[in-house]
């Protein structure tokens, strides 16, 4: 019986997961992650490595270890910038048949680390017998399909393959993947429809693990955050055999029938899979079946509608003060955070200031900033009353009513070379300020104080705070708050990007937003040990 759950992260990103893994009681065996810049932001907060302090002093990493860089390893400086892209079959590797790889992140990709699996033997056979007993990871699935049609040239399809073909390998206990929404959207290749989710379910199976498929929204677990996700949770047979016996109640027992069948009819047709399609298998939407999100076999609802945690209550203290004492008031939502996350030396040392740098920007950018807070508020008219900052044409009735719903509100105006408020109240000037601040920007919107943050983007300039005394896009922090990454934990490498190297770097800004939420991490590393403790593996 063991007390120590041993986990793998693939696709580790900054490390959202493994954060929340960890609360949970799953322990880091190692990480395998393709962006040096994330990997750093994951190399510093898992594992207390500090690489761009090594990099100063010329120094070498121990526990951040290239699977293969155009660089020397005392190179360490020009391995943080590196263009993954471009390293090749001349590269250099710090693995070999003596590499011990516990508590330690892989930088690179994972085909790369495959293959040094299958050529060597012993470290191999020694992560076997390890008894791996979760392996998660989030890889790029949205054109994903086993039918051999995949988008042309377009390599990041073949990554859930890889990641299937690892479990295969190493035969963990479980697996877990997450992805947006978008996996579940339909995609055309050579006039064929395909679901990748369905695809990569079909992909496990073949490698021997059962799948339960799963919609999940941050939402409902705690977080700060409207944000759809796709969950796959998947069982080595064996385990899933096991938990079968564990559970008589019809609602359980349906689901373990629904994937058992979707199991055996791939076995069955492995070689003809375009025969399953996603009439065979279950998708449990958190929307459309809340009850049975129990803790049982899907994630248990920590936050019920009517009560969910506010962008308010995520950022607020970052930017305001209490007028009497001077000092923070921190929201119910934030004092759990950082409590619950805990990294006490971290804590102690922590700096306000890290990763909430706040930008600044000229008029015509905040007047702008400040429209798009005045019309969050305006329901049914707000997608018109953004359209016309981007140019197009809204009938004339729509744009009085638009005035008359504005009238009365406060925008932002020049005064010589000030800056001043000013209420809006005749057409006229609601029409001229409109055409004085029109964007080819489609996409910029507000934060709404009182609900949860819209869907994370990676790119800071779609996104605006909600108070009028901030009319600037939200910081670093502020969105790791959305997340609920504690405040402790700190994001590496430059701020943010542009051009074609957004293509392949991973700035803090991404980071984030490509993250899992470590609050959801540990309330799915909960259900996991959960299952884990039903089959009498742990205690």
């Amino acid at each position: 019986m063991k007390s120590d759950l041993k986990h793998i992260e693939l696709f580790a990103g900054c490390g959202g997961m493994s954060l929340g893994l960890e609360a949970a009681g799953f322990e880091l065996y190692f990480a395998n992650e393709l962006s040096p810049m994330a990997g750093e932001t994951f190399a510093y907060n898992i594992l207390d490595e500090n690489l761009s302090l090594l990099a100063e002093k010329e120094g070498q990493a121990e526990k951040t270890l290239w699977v293969k860089s155009m660089y020397q390893r005392k190179d360490l400086k020009e391995r943080l910038r590196e263009k993954p892209a471009d390293i090749d079959s001349r590269g250099y590797s710090d693995l070999n048949s003596k590499t011990e790889l516990q508590k330690k992140i892989l930088i690179g990709n994972i085909n790369d680390l495959l293959v040094f699996l299958r050529e060597n033997e012993s470290i191999f056979n020694n992560l076997r017998e390890q008894n791996i007993d979760l392996v998660s990871g989030g890889p790029p699935c949205q054109s994903f399909s086993l039918a051999g049609k995949r988008e042309k040239d377009n390599k990041k399809n073949l990554l859930p393959l890889s990641f299937a073909q690892f479990a295969g390998m190493v035969q963990p206990k479980m697996i877990l993947l997450e992805n947006v929404k978008g996996i579940t959207s339909p995609f055309t290749i050579d006039g064929v429809k395909f679901y990748a989710w369905v695809e990569v379910a079909k992909a496990f199976c073949l490698e021997g693990f059962v799948p339960i498929c799963m919609m999940l929204n941050s939402k409902y677990f705690g977080i700060p955050q409207n944000r759809p996700r796709f969950i796959l949770l998947a069982l080595r047979f064996d385990i899933f055999s096991i938990l079968q016996t564990k559970f008589e109640d019809e609602a359980n027992s349906e689901i373990l029938a629904n994937s058992i069948y979707f199991y055996k009819k791939v076995i069955e047709n492995k070689d003809v899979l375009y025969n399953i399609t996603k009439k065979d298998i279950q998708l449990y939407d958190i929307e459309k079946v809340p009850e049975l999100f129990n803790g049982d076999l899907l994630p248990k609802i920590v936050t019920q509608k009517g009560r969910f945690i506010s962008a308010k209550d995520a950022i607020d203290d970052l930017s305001s003060f209490d007028i009497i004492t001077k000092s923070k008031i921190h929201s119910e939502y934030v004092i759990k955070l950082n409590a619950f996350l805990s990294n006490t030396e971290k804590n102690l040392n922590w700096d306000e200031k890290v990763n909430h740098e706040i930008r600044k920007h000229g008029f015509k950018v905040k007047a702008r900033f400040r429209w798009c807070q005045i019309i969050s508020k305006l329901n049914g008219l707000s997608p018109f009353a953004l359209k016309i900052l981007s140019g197009q044409v809204i009938d004339d009735e729509k744009m009085a009513a638009i005035f008359q719903m504005v009238k009365g509100e406060q925008i932002i105006i020049k005064d010589g070379q000030s800056e001043k408020f000013e209420t809006i109240n005749s057409y006229e000037s609601f029409l001229s300020y409109i055409n004085s601040i029109r964007s080819k920007k489609h996409s910029q919107r507000a934060i709404n104080e009182f609900e949860p943050a819209p869907a994370q983007l990676t790119i800071p300039d779609d996104l605006c705070h909600y108070s009028p005394n901030q009319l600037r896009t939200l910081t670093v922090r502020e969105m790791a708050r959305f997340q609920s990454f504690p405040d402790w934990f700190e994001f590496k490498s430059k701020v943010t990007t542009g051009g074609t190297s957004r293509s392949y770097e991973v700035p803090q800004y991404t980071q984030v937003g490509n993250a899992v939420p470590p609050l959801l991490a540990y309330n799915l590393g909960s259900l996991l040990k959960n299952i884990l403790i039903k089959v009498n593996d742990v205690k």
